[in-house]
C-alpha cells in the first residue's frame, strides 16, 4: 500500500498550463521533481506550444481538434520496472472556455480507466475559475509582476485540485452500476479503416523518438450503407491522412514525455550534482601524464571521499547556526547564516560561498512562511538538504562507472566507423558518398543498441574495459547481418549515385536532377495533403451527391477543385498529382470499366487507387518507368540528351540495391578484424566527455535524475472531437467523436479509425 507523498508522486503526476489571448501564461507541475517557479511557467508554455501546432494540423487533416490522448509508458528497463515506482499511463487532456485555453498531462498507474469526459469537464471548470481570476486581477493598481503573482498562486491551487482528483480516482471509470453511456465507448463506436505499420523507436535521440514505417492500409467493409455511408465521407478521415497525424502524435508524445521528465528534476539536486562534478574536474585537471578509466574511477573516489568531509564541515556548521537562537525575517536570517559560515570557512581555510549559495536558494524556494521565523524551525529543511547532498554524491559515485562503459562502447563505434569513413574515402565517388551514407547509417543504428544494452542497466555496475571491448565485438557481430541485409536504397540515393557517375557536364539537367531527389519525399507528403479533410472531404461537400457518383465525374471535378488549391504549395511535384487524377478518370472512360456506382464506391475506389499508386511510385524499378515518361516530355535536345544518359546509368545502378550493401558489409568485418583495441590510456579530463560532448553531467541528468528517462510513450487512444459548423450540428443529436486505437507487438503496430457517426448522425434530417 502507498503510504507516503514520494511514491505517490512516482505514480501519479500532472502538469497544468492555462493561457488567454491576453498574454497570461501560468501554471504548475506536482510529481517527484523541485522545479522553480520560472522552469514550471516555461514548461505550461511548452505543452501549450506544442498543443497549439497539434491542433492545428489536426483541424486541416482531420476537421477535429484534440479531446484527448492516452500513451502507454513502456519501460525499456525490466529490472527497474519491477522494483522501482513508475507510472503506467500518460495521459493529455486539452481545456477551453471562451478564448482561453488549459490543459493537463497527468501520468497514472493504471492505463484504459479513466473516464476522459470527466476529466475534460473538470478541467473546464478550472478554466472558467481561472478565466474569472483573470478578469478580477485585471486592476490598474496592480503591477504586472503582482499579477503574475496571482496566477501562479490560483495554477497551485488548481493543479492540487486535479490532482487530489486524480489521485482519489474520481474520473476513473464506472465499471459497476455505469450511470451513463460515454460517447467514446467501444459500443458506441464503428470501425472504418486499418492501417499496419512497422515501429521503430530511436533510443540515441534526444528525446527519443518513435517512428513507424511501412505503412500498409488494409480495407475492411464499410458499416454505413445507403445515404448514411455518403453522409459518413464527409466527415470521415482517410488512411493516409490518418497516417500523417499518427507521425505527429507520435511526435507528440515524444515532447510530452520529455516535459514530464523535466518536471522530475530536482534542480537543486542538480546544482548540487553541477558543483560536485566542478569540483572533481578541477582537481583532475590538475594531472597532465594520460592514466587508464580505472585509474580515474580510483581517484575520483577519492576525491569524492575529500569532498564528503568538506561537506560534512559545511553541514555541521550550518546545524551549530540552528542552536545560535536567531529570528527575524526569512532574509534577514539567511543574511546572518551566510555571514556565519563564510566566517567559519576562513578559519578553516574552506571556502563555503558556493555550496552556501546553493543551499540558501533551496531555502527560498522549499519554505512558504518568510516572516518572523526562528532559525530552529529551518531544521528540517536542513536535513533535507542534507540529504540531498549524500543522494547527490553516491550518485556520483555509481554513475562513473556506467558513463565511462557508455562512453567506451560509444568510441569504439566512433573509431571503427571513422576508419571505414576514410578507407571509403579513397574509393572513386559514387561509391564513397553512398558507402559513407550507409556506414553513419550504420553508425546510428548501433548507437540505437547501445543507449538499450544490457550492461548499462546494471544497478551497481563495475567498470571492465576488457569486457566492454568484448561487448563492443559482440554489437557488431549480431547486428551487422541484420543491418546490411534488410537495408533498402531509396530513390534519392540512387539518384544521387547516379548524378555522381555522370561524365559529362551536368548544369543544363541540375534542376531536373534536384527535382528526383526530393519525388520520394513529396509524394509522400502530397497523398495525405490531397487526401486531407481540407481538401477532399471539403469537396465531397461542396458538390453534389449524386453528380459526382461515377469516376470520370468524381475525378475530373476534384482535379478541377485541387488545381486552384494546389498551386501556392512551395512543392515541386505537386502537379504531378494531378496527372494521377487524369489517370484514374482515364481508367474508367473504357466501356467495360462503366457500371453504375454510388459516392461510397467511388470514394473508396479513388482513396485506393491513390494508396496503391503512391506505393508502386516509390519503387525503384517503376522509377525507371517513370523516367522514361518524364524525358520523353523534354523539348530540349541538349537536355533530353543529358537526361537519357542519366537514365541509362540509372538503370544501371539498379544492381546495387542489393550489392553495394553486401560490399560495404564485407569492408565492416574486415575494418572490425583489424581493430585491435588497446585499453584507453589519455588525459584524465578527457574521459568526462565524447569528444567534447555528451559530458558526464549530461549522462547523469539525462538517465539518472530524470526519473521517467526510461519510459517510452506509446500512443493506445486518439480521441478527436469533430469541429461542427452551426448547419452541421442541426445534422447531429451529439458530439462526433473520432477515436484512433493502437495495438503494438514486437516491431509493428496497428491502427484502427473508429467514430460514433452512425450514433449520432440524424439520419431524417437529410431526406428532408
Amino acid at each position: 500500500m502507498i503510504t507516503t507523498r514520494e511514491s505517490i508522486s512516482y505514480q501519479f503526476s500532472i502538469i497544468f498550463g492555462y493561457s488567454s489571448p491576453n498574454d497570461v501564461i501560468a501554471g504548475d507541475v506536482i510529481g517527484p521533481g523541485r522545479l522553480t517557479r520560472k522552469r514550471v511557467n516555461e514548461l505550461a508554455q511548452e505543452v501549450i506550444k506544442f498543443l497549439t501546432m497539434y491542433n492545428a494540423i489536426l483541424r486541416d487533416y482531420t476537421g477535429a481538434e484534440l479531446f484527448s490522448i492516452e500513451f502507454e509508458l513502456y519501460n525499456i528497463d525490466e529490472k527497474s520496472a519491477r522494483i522501482n515506482i513508475y507510472p503506467q499511463s500518460m495521459i493529455f487532456i486539452p481545456g477551453k472556455f471562451k478564448d482561453c485555453e488549459s490543459l493537463l498531462l497527468a501520468l497514472k498507474p493504471e492505463t484504459g480507466v479513466l473516464d476522459i469526459h470527466k476529466s475534460r469537464e473538470s478541467l473546464n471548470n478550472i478554466s472558467k475559475l481561472f478565466f474569472e481570476v483573470e478578469e478580477f486581477s485585471d486592476r490598474p493598481e496592480l503591477k504586472n509582476e503582482e499579477k503574475q503573482l496571482v496566477y501562479n498562486k490560483y495554477a497551485s491551487r488548481f493543479s492540487k485540485k486535479l490532482y487530489g482528483e486524480l489521485i482519489e480516482d474520481k474520473w476513473n471509470k464506472k465499471l459497476i452500476g455505469l450511470s451513463r453511456t460515454l460517447p467514446t465507448e467501444k459500443d458506441m463506436l464503428n470501425t472504418y479503416a486499418k492501417v499496419i505499420s512497422n515501429v521503430e523507436i530511436l533510443w540515441y535521440k534526444k528525446p527519443m523518438e518513435i517512428i513507424f514505417s511501412k505503412p500498409k492500409f488494409q480495407k475492411i467493409k464499410t458499416p454505413f450503407s445507403g445515404q448514411q455511408a455518403i453522409e459518413h465521407l464527409k466527415y470521415s478521415i482517410s488512411e493516409p491522412s490518418a497516417n500523417f497525424i499518427v507521425d505527429k502524435t507520435l511526435n507528440l508524445g515524444t515532447n510530452l514525455i520529455n516535459l514530464a521528465n523535466t518536471g522530475t528534476l530536482d534542480e537543486s539536486q542538480d546544482e548540487i550534482i553541477i558543483f560536485i562534478i566542478n569540483n572533481i574536474n578541477n582537481k583532475i585537471n590538475e594531472y597532465s601524464d594520460a592514466h587508464t578509466a580505472e585509474w580515474l574511477i580510483s581517484n575520483v573516489n577519492k576525491l569524492i571521499i575529500n569532498l564528503q568531509g568538506y561537506l560534512n564541515k559545511f553541514l555541521e556548521y550550518s546545524r551549530a547556526f540552528l542552536s545560535t537562537g536567531e529570528m527575524g525575517d526569512l532574509n534577514e536570517l539567511l543574511t546572518k547564516y551566510i555571514h556565519f559560515i563564510l566566517s567559519k570557512g576562513k578559519l578553516e581555510n574552506e571556502d563555503f560561498e558556493n555550496i552556501c549559495n546553493i543551499a540558501k536558494r533551496f531555502i527560498e524556494q522549499t519554505i512558504t512562511q518568510k516572516e518572523s521565523l526562528r532559525i530552529i524551525e529551518l531544521s528540517s529543511i536542513f536535513s533535507y538538504f542534507s540529504e540531498i547532498i549524500t543522494k547527490s554524491l553516491n550518485l556520483v559515485k555509481i554513475s562513473l562507472p556506467k558513463y565511462l562503459s557508455y562512453r567506451r562502447l560509444k568510441s569504439l563505434t566512433i573509431k571503427l566507423m571513422n576508419n571505414l569513413y576514410a578507407k571509403f574515402n579513397l574509393e572513386q565517388k559514387p561509391a564513397k558518398i553512398l558507402g559513407q551514407k550507409l556506414i553513419s547509417e550504420f553508425k546510428e543504428s548501433l548507437f540505437n543498441q547501445i543507449e538499450t544494452h544490457s550492461i548499462l542497466l546494471e544497478k551497481n555496475l563495475i567498470f571492465n574495459e576488457k569486457e566492454i571491448i568484448k561487448e563492443f565485438y559482440l554489437l557488431i557481430n549480431e547486428n551487422i547481418d541484420t543491418f546490411f541485409d534488410d537495408i533498402e536504397l531509396k530513390i534519392d540515393d540512387l539518384v544521387s549515385f547516379t548524378e555522381i557517375q555522370m561524365e559529362t557536364s551536368i548544369n543544363k539537367i541540375n534542376i531536373h536532377i534536384d527535382k528526383f531527389k526530393k519525388f520520394s519525399r513529396e509524394l509522400n507528403y502530397l497523398i495525405s495533403y490531397v487526401l486531407r479533410h481540407s481538401t477532399i472531404n471539403r469537396y465531397i461537400k461542396e458538390e453534389p451527391d449524386k453528380e459526382i457518383s461515377d469516376p470520370v465525374t468524381f475525378s475530373n471535378r476534384f482535379h478541377r477543385f485541387l488545381e486552384k488549391r494546389i498551386g501556392g504549395i512551395n512543392l515541386e511535384w505537386k502537379f504531378y498529382i494531378l496527372d494521377w487524377i487524369k489517370d484514374y478518370s482515364k481508367k474508367y472512360l473504357k466501356p467495360e470499366e462503366q457500371r453504375k456506382w454510388t459516392l461510397t464506391e467511388v470514394y473508396n475506389d479513388f482513396i485506393g487507387y491513390f494508396e496503391e499508386r503512391e506505393l508502386n511510385e516509390q519503387k525503384i524499378e517503376n522509377f525507371l518507368k517513370f523516367l522514361d515518361v518524364y524525358i520523353a516530355k523534354i523539348t530540349d535536345s541538349e537536355e533530353k540528351n543529358l537526361l537519357f544518359e542519366f537514365y541509362k546509368k540509372f538503370e544501371l545502378s539498379i544492381d546495387i540495391n542489393t550489392e553495394f550493401p553486401k560490399y560495404v558489409k564485407i569492408n565492416v568485418k574486415s575494418e572490425l578484424d583489424n581493430l585491435n583495441p588497446q585499453l584507453e590510456n589519455t588525459l584524465p579530463f578527457n574521459y568526462f566527455n565524447l569528444d567534447g560532448a555528451e559530458t558526464f553531467y549530461d549522462y547523469i541528468k539525462n538517465t539518472e535524475q530524470k526519473y521517467f528517462s526510461k519510459l517510452i510513450p506509446r500512443p493506445l487512444t486518439v480521441t478527436l472531437k469533430h469541429i461542427l459548423t452551426n448547419e452541421e450540428k442541426e445534422q447531429f443529436k451529439g458530439d462526433l467523436f473520432h477515436i484512433i486505437d493502437f495495438k503494438f507487438w514486437h516491431n509493428n503496430a496497428r491502427f484502427e479509425i473508429s467514430n460514433n457517426f452512425k450514433e449520432v448522425y440524424r439520419e431524417w434530417v437529410s431526406d428532408l
